[in-house]
């Protein structure tokens, strides 16, 4: 079983190479080789991913990624099997009777850039990013960490165990992309329980929360509007202004009607137009999404956004091309995987520090894998491990207590003795 040394070391391993959703080549490679080690072949590629879900995913960012991974010596056999799709899933099979079990881990960095200075501790040991512009700022280096460490316990303790442990390494959680693909591969059609999991959320190291709070359905869309170039002096009449319609719309979605009582939000969240002062704008690009508490709600939001995208360009005689870049649905944890990770909570770290919190989580994809699970029978919630912060989440000074990496992987190796143990 990985120490906590052992889990430190993997952690700022990854966390010095951050690679954003879809891109995450050499970060795969580096859990893929240690499953190796371990005598798991993990799966990836098509064999986790469904192509036809992929949202949000950027071909020149994947090439790009892909040379990064070739250069950094990533296995070309390594990359042949993935086929372009990072993740994997580490799948233990006992071969005695018992229930299906599946925790996932998100593996994704965010686009920040990391503090250089003293007191940020990355830098000033020397692990900090080595990609500008991209950093862990989020925790995702720690839960891959956990994950890895979960698969070691497992591997040293299958004789103990029965049934079949599913771990879970996933892509783009950042823009809730990844889930829903992996989710359509049909891989989780077997889960019995499935567990997701965060560390940090302004929660203290040594608190774990079964019942979290409340995480909102979202829909992520990009809006393209193509208009009519046109010399703005000379005849502007010939032109369509895709930066008016952009613009236009992006007021009017701000604009919605809100439904009274039920929590929702909007937003807009970049506007990308024109060519020059003097030319009527011919493009524009818009970033935005939707949120809502229920499923029904984010419907409402994302169909009324719509409208309003449509109804711009229209004003304006330019076309539109509206593309899905991520999702989540609404949480809706079951009382049978709470009440079975409260009681491993409860011996992790003993039953004064397992709490019931009521966090604003906004979204997450995991939501979509529980969705998956449930729709077949399964059952599952969602974990957050306290870990004390050097800064929030997303912010460049983000930084955690490593010691919530062994509170977690002995939180699942209890979780795992009550519901796997022979």
């Amino acid at each position: 079983m990985y120490s906590l040394n052992d889990m430190v070391a993997l952690r700022r391993e990854i966390h010095s190479f951050p690679e954003p959703g879809w891109c995450e080549f050499v970060t795969t490679s580096k859990i893929v080789e240690r499953l190796k080690a371990m005598g798991v072949e993990p799966l990836v590629g098509k064999q986790i991913i469904n192509p036809e879900f992929i949202a949000g995913r950027n071909p020149a960012a994947v090439q790009a990624a892909l040379a990064a991974a070739q250069a950094k010596g990533v296995s070309q056999e390594l990359l042949d099997k993935m086929e372009g799709y990072t993740g994997t899933v580490a799948v233990f099979k006992t071969g005695r009777p018992g229930p299906v079990i599946a925790v996932r881990f998100d593996i994704d960095c965010v686009e920040v850039s990391e503090a250089q200075e003293p007191q940020h501790r990355p830098f000033a040991e020397g692990w900090s990013s080595q990609n500008p512009g991209r950093m862990h700022s989020c925790g995702h280096d720690g839960h891959l960490t956990m994950g890895v460490g979960l698969c070691s316990w497992i591997a040293e303790n299958l004789d103990k165990l029965c049934g079949t442990i599913k771990v879970l390494f996933q892509p783009a959680e950042e823009g809730v992309r990844g889930a829903r693909p992996i989710a359509e591969s049909g891989v989780l059609d077997d889960v019995d329980f499935l567990f997701g999991n965060h560390l940090g959320l302004g929660v203290d190291t040594g608190i774990i929360s079964a019942v979290p709070g409340e995480f909102l359905a979202t829909t992520k869309l990009d809006a393209t509007f193509t208009g009519v170039a046109a010399h703005a002096g000379a005849n502007p009449e010939k032109g369509k202004n895709a930066l008016l319609a952009a613009a236009t719309a992006a007021l009017a979605i701000h604009a919605l009607p809100r439904p009274i009582g039920p929590v929702s939000a909007l937003n807009v969240g970049t506007l990308r137009a024109g060519e020059g002062r003097n030319v009527l704008a011919p493009n524009a690009f818009m970033q935005l999404e939707v949120r809502g508490e229920s499923e029904e709600v984010n419907a409402l939001m994302r169909e009324e956004a719509i409208r309003r995208l449509q109804g711009a360009a229209d004003m304006y005689g330019c076309e539109l091309k509206i593309d899905k870049a991520g999702e989540a649905t609404e949480f809706n944890p079951d009382p049978e995987a709470i009440a079975i990770a409260e009681e491993a909570a409860v011996k992790t770290v003993g039953a004064e520090n397992v709490q019931h919190l009521d966090l604003k989580l906004g979204s997450e994809d995991a939501t979509i894998l529980l969705r998956r699970v449930q729709s077949h029978g399964g059952k599952g919630t969602f974990i957050v491990f306290g870990s004390t912060l050097k800064a929030g989440h997303h912010q460049r000074l983000f930084d955690f207590d490593e010691e919530v990496l062994s509170i977690a992987v002995n939180f699942y190796k209890n979780l795992l003795t009550k519901t796997n143990g022979i």
